[in-house]
């Protein structure tokens, strides 16, 4: 028995019509599925849950702005997306594939793919496509040989079959990642393991994950559940509270605190801040409570982070030792 697997990643717009609220939080249109938190990304996690699985490949593909289902509709016009997705069927279905599993990567969730495959099998379904309690989610199963023995583009094979589809109903955890919102809930519920989405790290203390090669001043207090990333670094006298993600190569200068939120990959912040609820990339701010993102042009306070140490936090970590030793 063999089963493959296609990938299609959504390109970050919300599929509940808010497409203005989808942007206004994206930080520049990248995806949250290619964002990592807690240390890797969407897209990495669901190829691997996909290996430990069983299917073959993935195949990925980044589909046409504006796409807003699974299955692309066999009246879909010509692109590169709807080549490459036909290449792959092809691909596939060709070489002895029995089944393959189909997921448009746009929400996160902790469906059992074997519980899927399962019921898929035992209703002898030619497609199964799985839905929740707001609609569908993405992912669907579909038997390779109709597709095998049909003529034309594979889209139209599916689309007959749309009508005979079985539904598998999913109740357990579900995160829609439309916004930051959303991107900072799936945090706060890894943290505090209200879902299988974990820290990619070591817990060196109760609540407390850090990734590889991170490194936190000995002064600095943490309260978890707490997640520091690869490469980070936290300077002296800082204060790290609440369900708080420091993602991979940020700084987090002297004596600032960071209260339940998200720093997002790359970024620095500067010395004696006080952040709140907030969603933080490279130069923009997004506050999770207000609803609102901000560009801030001091580079003081936020910016990229450059690969130097800490001046003023080293100082400050001397300054303290002096005072210590006294």
């Amino acid at each position: 028995m063999h089963i493959a697997a296609i990938l299609t990643l959504a390109d970050g717009r919300s599929t509940d019509g808010d497409v203005r609220m989808a942007r206004k939080s994206s930080f520049g249109g990248t995806p949250w599925a290619l964002r990592d938190l807690l240390g890797r990304n969407l897209l990495d996690r669901t190829i691997d849950k996909l290996c430990r699985f069983g299917a073959m490949g993935p195949t990925v593909i980044r589909e046409a702005s504006g796409a807003t289902q699974l299955l692309p509709s066999r009246s879909a016009k010509p692109s590169d997306f709807i080549s490459a997705w036909e290449d792959a069927v092809g691909k596939y279905v060709q070489h002895g594939t029995d089944y393959l599993m189909l997921l448009r990567l746009g929400s996160y969730s902790d469906l059992d793919f074997s519980e899927l495959f399962s019921f898929h099998v035992e209703r002898q379904s030619a497609l199964t496509q799985v839905y929740g309690p707001n609609g569908s989610l993405d992912i669907a199963i579909v038997n390779a040989a109709p597709l095998r023995e049909a003529t034309g583009a594979y889209r139209k094979a599916l689309s007959a079959l749309i009508p005979q589809q079985e539904r598998f109903f999913y109740e357990g955890y579900i995160n829609r990642l439309r916004n930051a919102q959303d991107a900072y809930q799936l945090i706060e519920d890894g943290l505090n393991t209200r879902c299988a989405f974990r820290p990619a790290g070591t817990e060196v203390a109760s609540g407390v994950w850090q990734g590889a090669g991170a490194q936190v001043d000995g002064s600095v207090e943490i309260s978890g559940p707490v997640f520091i990333g690869a490469g980070s670094r936290v300077a002296a006298s800082c204060t790290l509270e609440g369900a708080t993600s420091i993602e991979q190569d940020c700084e987090v200068d002297y004596g600032t605190l960071v209260n339940r939120s998200c720093i997002l990959q790359g970024s620095y912040l500067g010395v004696g801040l006080d952040l709140r609820r907030s969603v933080v990339c490279n130069d923009r701010l997004f506050h999770l409570d207000r609803n609102i993102e901000l560009g801030i042009s001091d580079s003081r306070l936020i910016r990229a982070s450059r690969p130097v140490s800490f001046f003023a936090g080293a100082i400050q970590s001397l300054w303290s030792g002096f005072q210590r030793a006294d």
